[in-house]
């Protein structure tokens, strides 16, 4: 590839110089293979433009064959060295690479301010003591040998002082505890099974994770090997906080479905012995000495009681979907996730706050625990950082954590070790494959070349498709058949639940707004800017399904699905601007307008079955699905498709006023994965559609180092 632009490119807070072959991260070189870097600089000389593999090939390794896999390689190079920009690399399912950032081509580089070598990238974020001593030597009329013996003086003053200066700030950062760095040393890979892993907790020598397919608890050393099963006689149990003395392990066993979890319970490593605490209890953690446990309901409200499940009494009503709790190690604080944002209140159940309010746009949810002696709270949102809690007298408190993690990877539940020398935490290489269930054979099948997409939907010709690729978050609008494809998002926008207007010229879909609640978005099917549907609404917003004359929308106020108890139906007049709560429909969410305008379907809070509204006489009529996920209706409107949850997972299908839903395939065996964890949709022709987990899921050791 020939590098002929002799000026430099400029992206971010990064510089590419092709001619000099040096790239630089705020003024910082940054180190990749050559071929990588060739790779760079074909994408920022195209940017915004879809650059097929084949065009890439050619241009980087013009005179001989390459595989497609060579290339993957050197691109997931380049996304690891940008870090916490990766995300300006877009892949386009079955074309090739889109480079989104907004690059500057610069001819004359020497005439601008180069960049900032302070504005450093989040991992230099840290505290540092910095002592600056200038010295200014004037010229002068003494004489030669006077003014050099005076200019040597005058250095050897300013060595000197710099050298005590950087003694003292020495002295003080060690006197006040201040980390000069704080980074991950090493990786440690403990588990190789790659099935989908939750972790609960660690008692100093084993770390004790949740494991998908099947579900059950397990656990394995801190220095990794064989995985060895816990034995808990639940339904459903989920690993959970270890008390401090490492003798027992919360639990959560879930009722079956998608619902709220039935109850908590105590267990103990030494003789299995398993104690009913709570009711209710959708996460929990121990007090720092062990005498008490605070836990959340999936109403929103949190609870503490003693260790044997007595003096239980309420703390607070934060609301919302709360998880990941964690006792400050003071007792002071109880810290935890609401509704994907970090949350904290006093041990007594006072001084609600916001914990880093504006700090993160990612979507995923916040899970995070503090280290044993109270310094750093860590805390992922797809990436971790480390959250500097000590006291700050005599220093500037950090504007913002420290990134330790960075690059395709998802990192997720932090557990520092009992030392507090080590964190560990899953780490995730999330991709899907798209499957369709084959209406002959009964078997999941790839569907649109199995590309790595959710939220599935038609326009109802069948003519064209749109989708959200996984797991960028990307909305794509397609010909049927997947070609032509057109990206409509970008992020930070993450859509979710896309759906077509009946004419095909607009396309709803949910996301998060500024203020952190769930609201509906509304733009044009080829494209531009969307807008948010109700503006000035303040409620949350979810689940949008057209009325099949375009005029309505109905939508649910449920902030996440089945999580909030105060959710009800709304349907909005798109005429008039105005909403107005369907009668009877309190604790319904994921609302469905069937095609031919008929009936409104919604799921219940617990995900144990459906209500059908008739329109025309506004009745409610109970449908005895069992557990119930992800209900479509079928194009004629006759079927309620969707994915039941009963001990294994089933795709099912039913019509209002069966007594019995129809099975239509055991897909128990299959590993599924999205946002929601799994997804199920219907192709134009009312086969169901499934996201088939094809990534790696992780327990990893990451040693910290301060320096």
């Amino acid at each position: 590839m020939s590098l002929l632009f002799s000026g430099v490119y400029r992206f971010d807070e990064f510089e590419l110089n092709p001619a000099q072959r040096i790239f630089l991260r705020n003024g910082i070189p940054v180190a990749i293979p050559p071929k990588t870097f060739e790779v760079l600089a074909f994408f920022v000389a195209n940017p915004g433009r879809v650059i097929t593999k084949d065009e890439l090939l050619k241009a980087v390794w013009p005179e001989c064959f390459v595989e497609e896999g060579n290339l993957s390689q050197h691109v997931f190079a380049l996304r690891k060295a940008l870090a916490d920009r990766a995300g300006c690399i877009v892949t386009v399912p079955g074309r090739g690479y889109q480079f989104t950032a907004a690059v500057q081509a610069i001819e004359s580089p020497e005439a601008l301010p180069p960049l900032s070598r302070i504005d450093r990238p989040p991992e230099y974020l840290v505290q540092h003591t910095r002592v600056s001593t200038q010295i200014v030597l004037e010229e002068s009329s003494l004489p030669g040998d006077r003014s050099s013996a005076l200019r040597r003086f005058l250095w050897f003053l300013g060595g000197a002082a710099l050298a005590a200066a950087l003694l003292v700030g020495v002295w003080a950062a060690r006197r006040l505890n201040l980390p000069l760095t704080l980074r991950v040393a090493n990786y440690a890979q403990l588990t190789r099974d790659g099935r989908e892993k939750s972790i609960g907790g660690t008692d100093g020598s084993r770390v004790y994770f949740t494991e998908e397919l099947p579900h059950s608890i397990a656990e394995v050393s801190v220095s990794g090997g064989a995985l060895d099963p816990v034995p808990i006689s639940l339904s459903e149990p989920w690993a959970g906080d270890v008390s401090p003395d490492g003798s027992t392990m919360l639990v959560i066993s879930q009722s079956e479905g998608m619902g709220p979890a039935d109850s908590l319970w105590s267990y103990r490593f030494i003789g299995h012995s398993l104690r009913r605490l709570a009711n209710g209890a959708v996460d929990a953690a121990w007090s720092p000495d062990g005498s008490r446990l605070v836990f959340a309901t999936a109403g929103g409200d949190i609870f503490d009681l003693r260790n044997d499940g007595t003096d239980e009494h309420k703390l607070g009503a934060p609301g919302g979907y709360i998880n990941s709790l964690s006792w400050s190690p003071d007792g002071s604080r109880i810290r935890f996730s609401k509704d994907g944002f970090l949350w904290d209140l006093a041990a007594d159940g006072s001084s609600l706050r916001r914990v880093l309010p504006g700090w993160s746009n990612s979507p995923s949810q916040f899970s995070g625990q503090w280290a044993p002696d109270g310094r750093y709270f860590f805390v992922s949102d797809g990436q971790i950082w480390a959250l500097d809690e000590r006291p700050h007298f005599g220093r500037i408190a950090a504007a913002k954590p420290i990134q330790l993690t960075s690059g395709p990877v998802v990192w997720d539940r932090p557990q520092p070790s009992r030392d507090g020398k080590t964190v560990f935490a899953t780490g995730r290489a999330k991709r899907g494959e798209l499957v369709r269930l084959d209406p002959k054979s009964r078997q999941l099948r790839p569907f649109l070349g199995g590309i790595s997409a959710e939220f599935v939907a038609f326009t109802r010709d069948g003519s064209a498709v749109a989708y959200v690729s996984y797991p960028e978050g990307i909305l794509w609008r397609a010909n049927a058949d997947g070609s032509n494809t057109v990206q409509l998002t970008a992020p930070p926008v993450y859509p979710k639940s896309p759906r077509w207007s009946p004419d095909g010229s607009k396309i709803l879909f949910v996301d998060r707004t500024p203020k952190g609640a769930s609201g509906i978005y509304v733009m044009a099917a080829d494209g531009g800017a969307g807008s948010r549907l109700l503006p000035g609404d303040t409620d949350n917003e979810t689940d949008p399904s057209w009325s099949p004359d375009g005029k309505k929308v109905v939508y649910s106020t449920c902030p996440a699905l089945g999580v909030s108890a105060d959710s009800d139906l709304r349907i909005l007049d798109l005429a008039s601007g105005k909403s107005a709560i369907v009668p009877g429909s309190k604790g319904l969410v994921v609302p469905h307008w069937s095609p031919d305008g008929k009936f409104i379907s919604a799921m219940t809070l617990d995900s144990m079955g459906m209500k059908v509204l008739s329109v025309d006489s506004g009745e409610w009529s109970n449908l005895d699905t069992g557990s119930v996920a992800f209900p479509e209706w079928s194009h004629d409107g006759r079927y309620l498709y969707y994915l039941r949850w009963k001990g294994s997972a089933t795709l099912v299908r039913m019509r209002p006023g069966d007594t019995k839903p129809e099975v239509l395939s055991d897909v128990q065996s299959e590993h599924f994965t999205g946002f929601f964890t799994s997804w199920m949709g219907l192709d134009s022709s009312d086969n169901p559609l499934l996201m088939r987990d094809v990534g790696n899921d992780e327990i990893y050791a990451l040693t910290l180092h301060e320096r």
